[in-house]
C-alpha cells in the first residue's frame, strides 16, 4: 500500500461512524410528509375574511408580516428566525390553536412570546410540508383557537417572509 492508505482508513472509519450514528436512536420530529392533517369540512369562505390588511417589516434582521386592522397593532404575525415559521396572534395566554386552509390543517402549540403586547407564539420548521401548503394556498386561512375565530386572506407579504425563510433557513 501507499502513503495515503492511512489517510484512506481515516477516511472509511469516519464514514462507517457517521452511516451508525445516522441510524442509532435519535429524537427526531415526526415524518414531515405526513404531518398535515386532512382539510376540515368547514373551509373558510371569502365572506368570512376579518377587515385588515397585511403589512411586511425587517425587524432586527428577521422579515415578519403582520395583519390587523390599519393603523393597529397585528394581530396574527407570520414571521422567520433561524428556520423556523413563527405564528404569532394577539391572546393573553398559550394553547393551541388550528390554522385550516382548503388543502389541510396543522395544530400549533402555543406559548408566551415574552413581548410587551399579550402576543402567544408557535413555530413550524420552514420545510414542513403545512408552511408549503401556506405558501401556495389560495383559499382564505383560518385560525381556530379555544376563544377565537380569525379568517385571514392569502397576501404577498406572508409569502415574502415564508420565502426568504426557505431560502435562509
Amino acid at each position: 500500500m501507499d502513503s495515503k492508505s492511512p489517510l484512506l482508513k481515516l477516511l472509511a472509519i469516519a464514514s462507517l461512524a457517521a452511516v451508525f450514528a445516522a441510524c442509532g436512536d435519535r429524537d427526531e420530529p415526526k415524518d414531515l410528509t405526513t404531518a398535515v392533517e386532512p382539510a376540515p369540512e368547514n373551509t373558510p369562505s371569502a365572506s368570512e375574511i376579518a377587515s385588515g390588511k397585511w403589512f411586511y417589516k425587517e425587524s432586527n434582521g428577521y422579515p415578519w408580516a403582520g395583519f390587523g386592522p390599519p393603523r393597529s397593532e397585528a394581530i396574527f404575525v407570520i414571521a422567520c428566525r433561524n428556520g423556523q415559521v413563527l405564528f404569532q396572534r394577539s391572546a393573553r395566554e398559550g394553547g393551541e390553536i388550528s390554522i385550516q386552509l382548503s388543502e389541510g390543517k396543522q395544530e400549533i402549540d402555543m406559548t408566551s412570546a415574552g413581548s410587551e403586547l399579550p402576543m402567544t407564539q408557535g413555530a413550524l420548521p420552514a420545510n414542513h410540508p403545512f408552511v408549503k401548503l401556506i405558501l401556495d394556498t389560495e383559499s382564505p386561512i383560518r385560525v381556530v383557537s379555544e376563544n377565537e375565530e380569525i379568517v385571514l386572506p392569502t397576501d404577498a407579504a406572508y409569502r415574502r417572509v415564508i420565502n426568504a425563510c426557505l431560502e435562509n433557513g
